[in-house]
């Protein structure tokens, strides 16, 4: 009787531990994961468009 207790309380405590464990792996996952949401690819710069007749004159004035 004593040994099924422990073993009972035994398989208890490593379930326990395990699904601590667990959470804690998916805590530091979502904290990565928010930590590194806002990272984009580099992006090229967007060369501006050659100035016209009318945006030249507008500006030497």
């Amino acid at each position: 009787m004593l040994k099924r207790l422990a073993l009972i309380g035994g398989a208890v405590a490593g379930m326990v531990l395990l699904r601590k464990k667990a959470k804690q792996q998916q805590a530091e996952q979502d904290l990565w994961t928010q930590a590194t949401d806002d990272v984009h690819a580099p992006v090229a710069p967007v060369a501006p468009a050659a100035p016209t007749a009318n945006d030249e004159a507008s500006t030497s004035a």
